[in-house]
């Protein structure tokens, strides 16, 4: 059982059967932006064929947290890959 219930920073639910609990959790360094931590349970992808669907799960269930960088310099030396998104000029 992990500590927590329905009122806590760690929220769970179901006692010593815990079956739900906080599936994003942050804490702000408004200060030094680059220290701010996060968890996002279980990965940072939905899709189940993503290498990603999951990747957070243990590191979640052991209360852990990952560091959330905002400065360009920081985040880009965190980056695995990156996305184009491209507006669609027909739709409106």
């Amino acid at each position: 059982p992990r500590g927590g219930d329905g009122f806590t920073v760690n929220n769970t639910g179901g006692y010593n059967n815990q079956y739900s609990g906080a599936s994003f959790r942050i804490l702000v360094d408004t200060e030094d932006w680059d220290r701010t931590l996060g968890m996002n349970n279980p990965g940072q992808s939905g899709n189940p064929n993503s290498r990603y669907y999951n990747n957070l799960f243990e590191e979640w269930a052991s209360d852990g947290f990952f560091p959330l960088f905002y400065s360009r310099e920081k985040v880009e030396s965190v980056t695995s890959e990156k996305i184009k998104l491209i507006p669609n000029k027909h739709f409106k």
